[in-house]
């Protein structure tokens, strides 16, 4: 156990401190997903895919758990109106962004934002899959997505002014 802790503990951790803000929780996070781990090792199944893949799955729904309980500091705006499907140019806008840059986007954007983001872009999930995660509705899911890309857009935009004016 101490060998496997030690070999994926780097990858968990980078999985915690992108989704929960508040570095006090990072430990916490990591024990809880290192006991859901081990515990549920023996349901592991190497015929249904990498154990990366079902360690990180694991990670980031401990992470979504941990963020449901806090729910009181999540700021997930809910919105009467239909968001469509977010064009395929805002999203190509996105990967001209550097992974440093983006890190740093990422640590200034409002959890709710994030945590919709991340889940979409960079893990794959659908608005289905997030709204059954996060306990909200795909449009909703939605909408955080599309707002957190104008923000991240916005934040470029501010961050390239500093960049051109001093």
């Amino acid at each position: 156990m101490k060998l496997c802790y030690e070999a994926c503990a780097p990858y968990v951790y980078s999985i915690v401190k992108t989704y929960i803000y508040d570095k006090q929780l990072h430990k916490d996070v990591m024990q809880d997903i290192f006991i859901a781990l081990f515990t549920s090792l023996k349901t592991y199944n190497s015929e249904n895919g990498k154990f990366k893949s079902w360690m990180s799955s694991l990670a980031i729904n401990q992470c979504i758990a941990v963020l449901r309980k806090r729910k009181k500091e999540v700021k997930i705006v809910h919105l009467n109106e239909r968001f469509e499907n977010i064009e395929e140019e805002q999203l190509s806008n996105l990967e001209s962004l550097d992974k440093k840059d983006l890190e740093k986007m990422l640590l200034k954007m409002p959890q709710g934002y994030k945590t919709v983001f991340l889940l979409s872009v960079i893990d794959g999930y659908s608005h289905i899959e997030i709204a059954s995660m996060l306990e909200i509705s795909a449009e909703t899911s939605r909408s955080q997505l599309s707002r957190s890309i104008s923000w991240i857009k916005k934040n470029l935009l501010v961050e390239s002014k500093k960049y051109i004016y001093g």
